[in-house]
C-alpha cells in the first residue's frame, strides 16, 4: 500500500485526466469500480496497479497480492481522474492477446469450460461501434455461457472504459478475438467446425426466434446499431432469425436484443441437450 499525496505523483500518471484520454494506441486499459477491478485481478490480464479511496484501502490490501495499491483521499482521487468519480476504485490492466481461433475452439470443449449441452455458441459482431452496446453484449455473453465473441476490425474497443463498465467485467470472462479478416474466420468456422451462421435481422420474412430449431454449433451475427448487417455478411449466413414484437414497435436496442437472442440460445441448447440424453 502506497500513499498518494499529490496530483502530480508519477505513480498515478496512468489515471490522470481520464475524460480527456482515450488510451488509444497504448498498451494499457482502465477498469472502474470495485467489482470490475476484482474481476480484472482474477482474470488472465496482468494488473499493473490499483488506485483506491482511503475507505477501501484495507478491503483491497489483502486482494491485490504483489500488485501496487495506491491510496488517496476521495478529493485527491477525483482531482487526478479529472471528474467527479464516486466509485472509489480504479485499476490499470495491460492488454494482451490470449486467443487464436483454434485456442478459442479448444477452450470451448475443454473440461474447465465445458459448453452448454447441445454444442457451442459464438457471438459475431462485424461492426458494433457503440461501447455501451458492446459492453452489454459481453455482459449477456458471460451471463448465458457463450463460448466466445468474434469482433470485426470496425467494432469498437471492448477494453475501453465504457465498454468494460457496461460489461461488468464480462470482457474478462468470455474469450474474444478481434480480426481484420472476419469473413475468412467465419468460413473456417463453417468448414472446420461445422457451424451454422445466423443473421439476426428485422425482417417479417425471417424465421421467428421463439420457433426456430437450434443446431449443435451456431454463430449469431449481430449487426451495426444503425444499418444492421450489410449484404456481404448476410450472404455468409445460413439462416435469418428475428424477434417477434408487438405492432407499432419496430426494433429493440442492440444490447437488449442481444440479451434476448442469447437467453433463447441458452434455453434451447439446454433443451436440446436434455432431449438427446
Amino acid at each position: 500500500m502506497e500513499r498518494i499525496r499529490s496530483i502530480d505523483d508519477s505513480r498515478v500518471a496512468a489515471y490522470r485526466n481520464l475524460r480527456d484520454r482515450t488510451l488509444r494506441g497504448e498498451s494499457i486499459f482502465i477498469a472502474e469500480g470495485e467489482l470490475i477491478a476484482r474481476r480484472l485481478l482474477a482474470s488472465r490480464y496482468p494488473t499493473e496497479s490499483l488506485f483506491v479511496a482511503e475507505k477501501l484501502a484495507d478491503e483491497f490490501e489483502q486482494a491485490v497480492g504483489d500488485v501496487p495499491l495506491y491510496v488517496a483521499t476521495e478529493q485527491l482521487l477525483r482531482e487526478v481522474v479529472g471528474f467527479a468519480f464516486h466509485r472509489g476504485v480504479l485499476a490499470v490492466g495491460r492488454r494482451a492477446s490470449f486467443w487464436t481461433l483454434e485456442e478459442m475452439m479448444a477452450a470451448a470443449t475443454a473440461s474447465n469450460r465445458k459448453p452448454s449441452p447441445g454444442g457451442c455458441g459464438l457471438v459475431v459482431c462485424p461492426e458494433v461501434t457503440s461501447p455501451d452496446n458492446l459492453g452489454l453484449i459481453f455482459r449477456s455473453a458471460a451471463a448465458f455461457g457463450v463460448e466466445g465473441v468474434l469482433l470485426g476490425s470496425r467494432s469498437c474497443d471492448p477494453l475501453s472504459r465504457r465498454a468494460l463498465r457496461l460489461s461488468m467485467g464480462g470482457v474478462f470472462q468470455v474469450p474474444w478475438i478481434k480480426t481484420d479478416d472476419l469473413p475468412r474466420v467465419l468460413q473456417r468456422l463453417k468448414a472446420d467446425w461445422r457451424f451454422e451462421l445466423w443473421a439476426t435481422v428485422l425482417d417479417e420474412k425471417a424465421e421467428r426466434l421463439d420457433a426456430v430449431g437450434w443446431p449443435p454449433c451456431v454463430g449469431l451475427l449481430l449487426g451495426n446499431e444503425f444499418d444492421g448487417l450489410g449484404a456481404p455478411w448476410l450472404a455468409l449466413c445460413d439462416r435469418r432469425v428475428t424477434i417477434s414484437m408487438q405492432q407499432g414497435v419496430d426494433s429493440l436496442n442492440l444490447g437488449v436484443a442481444a440479451g434476448v437472442f442469447l437467453y433463447e440460445m441458452k434455453c434451447r441448447r439446454k433443451q436440446t441437450g436434455s432431449n438427446s440424453r
